[in-house]
């Protein structure tokens, strides 16, 4: 969709509708991830266009994972070599964030890790545990390291609000 944007002038309908579908996701990416801005400039779109493009090929549902296949694209673009070495576990929190805040499955958290990550990586996203509750996204030190994803990322759900079963890595949805 970002592609056919262009094919309108800035002052029709159609490029209007095209910039008002898009703006959602813009806000997704960069206020929760403004070091992106700091790799694409201000407006984000040297970043925000390409990706588009590329999770609109690659058929990305864009949901609580995107963050993840934003970073998969950054490691493939032109920003690969600047990439800050945060960005990855900021991203895994943002995408443990996003899934605490919009599942409306059972399970009471979400674990993900990088198996890519210089040290093990183990970040878990959680939902609210009572009424007046916060969700919570935290960063996990296991005394035993948990085998690497056989992806670069990976996740596995927790049935309740202790991480006590390891059920094994789920790869991360499309």
């Amino acid at each position: 969709m970002p592609a056919l944007q262009s094919d309108f002038a800035r002052e029709s309908a159609a490029f209007v509708r095209i910039d008002t579908s898009l703006r959602a996701y813009w806000h997704t990416l960069f206020d929760v991830c403004p070091a992106l801005l700091e790799l694409s400039g201000p407006d984000g779109l040297r970043i925000f266009r390409p990706f588009m493009a590329w999770a609109e090929a690659q058929r990305l549902s864009l949901g609580w994972s995107v963050y993840l296949w934003v970073y998969r694209w950054l490691c493939q673009s032109e920003f690969a070599a600047r990439l800050p070495p945060t960005l990855a576990e900021t991203l895994l929190a943002a995408s443990a964030a996003r899934w605490a805040a919009v599942d409306r499955g059972r399970h009471a958290g979400i674990v993900l890790a990088d198996a890519q990550a210089a040290s093990p990586v183990l970040v878990a996203g959680w939902k609210c545990a009572s009424v007046d509750g916060a969700r919570r996204v935290e960063r996990i030190a296991l005394d035993e390291p948990l085998d690497a994803p056989p992806d670069r990322f990976g996740h596995f759900l927790v049935p309740g609000f202790t991480l006590d079963t390891f059920p094994g890595w789920m790869a991360v949805p499309r």
